[in-house]
């Protein structure tokens, strides 16, 4: 991944988890946020007074939080989610004004347009379950086509061409299904935690094009010497 994408990558995770957090009622600490997100405080300042300045904060002894009774978090929630699902860079300058103004519309001002194409079916239920078990790191149980996950460790839900995928770790190695070959989705007690490399791979632009012929590639990798003709090898 190129160093540019890196630096993206680490920059929309730590503003979708300071954004989660404020929200959520914490009071962040600066010299704590840096350790946790391996940054200066500098650069953790800088998010604050630029990226972050849409948000009605008060700051105390180097501390963030959002002020008291700041008012209605119709604005909060639609940034989070924009940020958490990857879309905040679709609009120019999204910040809670842009947000306010899109939610106070009657009509549809914006209209992100796609090329016409069939939506695969997929389970409110089984999606639910997913973003939830993603959300608390929370193995699942699942069953698809022919397949019984259990144990599966899922890390992100990537929509592409029309269809979700879910990817994840199962056995110590990533997993993908297309989500509308899942019957159902069972949340565990256990939790896991996150492979960083994983996690990051599923965020590369050359993996999420390769989503729809993951079990293709899986299976090519998977051959051994025994599954050759006799005679030939995979290079004849």
């Amino acid at each position: 991944m190129p160093l540019t994408e890196r630096r993206y990558d680490r920059l929309a995770v730590r503003l979708s988890l300071i954004i989660s957090r404020l929200v959520a009622g914490e009071t962040l600490e600066m010299q704590k946020l840096a350790t946790e997100f391996d940054v200066s405080v500098r650069t953790l300042y800088r998010d604050f007074r630029e990226r972050l300045m849409y948000l009605d904060l008060e700051c105390h002894q180097g501390c963030y939080r959002l002020r008291t009774g700041a008012g209605p978090q119709g604005e909060l929630d639609v940034l989070t989610f924009a940020y958490r699902a990857g879309l905040a860079d679709i609009f120019p300058g999204l910040d809670r004004r842009l947000a306010g103004a899109l939610l106070a519309s009657d009509g549809t001002p914006c209209l992100v347009w796609q090329s016409p194409q069939p939506i695969t079916a997929t389970s409110p239920l089984v999606f639910y379950r997913l973003v939830s078990a993603i959300t608390g790191s929370q193995r699942v149980l699942l069953l698809a086509d022919g397949e019984r996950c259990d144990g599966l460790a899922p890390y992100r839900l990537i929509f592409l061409d029309g269809c979700w995928y879910l990817t994840g770790e199962l056995n110590g190695h990533i997993t993908v299904h297309p989500l509308a070959t899942i019957h159902a989705v069972t949340i565990l007690n256990t939790t896991f935690t996150p492979r960083k490399r994983l996690s990051q791979l599923t965020t590369q632009a050359g993996f999420i094009r390769a989503l729809p012929h993951f079990s293709c590639i899986r299976e090519v990798l998977s051959l051994g010497p025994s599954d050759e003709e006799p005679g030939r090898t995979l290079a004849q």
